[in-house]
């Protein structure tokens, strides 16, 4: 555990002095908060202007759509499945390019151990961007914990993808893997073929969780918990003679 600790600190330490993903939750966060005190609400259907209304209950009956999260919810989705997956493999990538992963190799240390103590350096910090995403979405106020819980969970799903992908031999996968986390669930709310291809995916439930924090949430996290399971499982295959890939 010693070792899980020294590569915690260091990774935390790095998260602060090259604060890539921390820029990335204060960017999204900044055009949530655009979102919040300045767009204005659509009307209910098209009255002021040349479509009838029939016709626009008909057109709003056809249209596929899935609930959509609040606006900074919105944002917090996509910091969770953009970000984090690409701040992840990139955190990894960095200590293979420097050779501080094969130093710590060298120095026994478990890919186990690598695992824990960079996926807990950055889990402190979503924990405490979404603490910003959940105050600017008056979330402190109504619905604090689910929404904190369903974020850290998808966040836990997203880092450990990273790490996975960062580990493996195609470290190039994370940059489409975390554009289409990102910015499918957005997406997928008006095109049923994307949504369907993301219904079993950790960020599609994080992003219908979010549009409704008051239902019961018990299968969004059985399907994080599930696509969490696989990640592991992928991790200890790689890593079955409990040594890095170099």
């Amino acid at each position: 555990m010693n070792n899980a600790k020294a590569i915690f600190i260091k990774q935390l330490t790095g998260l602060i002095k090259v604060p890539s993903l921390i820029i990335q939750g204060i960017l999204f966060l900044a055009i949530a908060a655009v979102f919040v005190f300045l767009a204005t609400e659509d009307s209910e259907c098209y009255t002021d202007s040349c479509v009838p209304a029939y016709i626009c209950e008909i057109c709003e009956e056809d249209r596929f759509e899935l609930p959509l999260p609040s606006g900074v919810a919105l944002f917090a989705v996509i910091f969770i499945g953009l970000a984090l997956v690409g701040s992840a493999s990139g955190q990894v990538y960095e200590d293979k390019t420097t050779n501080n992963l094969r130093f710590m190799a060298m120095a026994d240390v478990k890919p186990f151990q690598y695992l824990l103590g960079t996926a807990a350096a950055m889990i402190i910090v979503v924990t405490v961007m979404l603490t910003f995403y959940a105050a600017l979405g008056g979330y402190i106020v109504n619905n604090m914990l689910w929404f904190m819980t369903i974020g850290v969970s998808g966040g836990i799903v997203s880092i450990l993808l990273g790490i996975v992908i960062g580990l493996s031999k195609m470290p190039i996968l994370a940059t489409p893997l975390s554009l289409i986390l990102g910015l499918g669930p957005t997406i997928g709310s008006v095109n049923e073929t994307i949504a369907r291809a993301l219904r079993f995916t950790f960020i599609q439930q994080v992003n219908i969780a979010m549009a409704d924090l008051n239902e019961d949430l018990t299968s969004n996290f059985l399907i994080i918990g599930a696509n969490g399971a696989v990640v592991l499982l992928l991790f200890i295959w790689m890593h079955r003679k409990n040594r890095f890939n170099l």
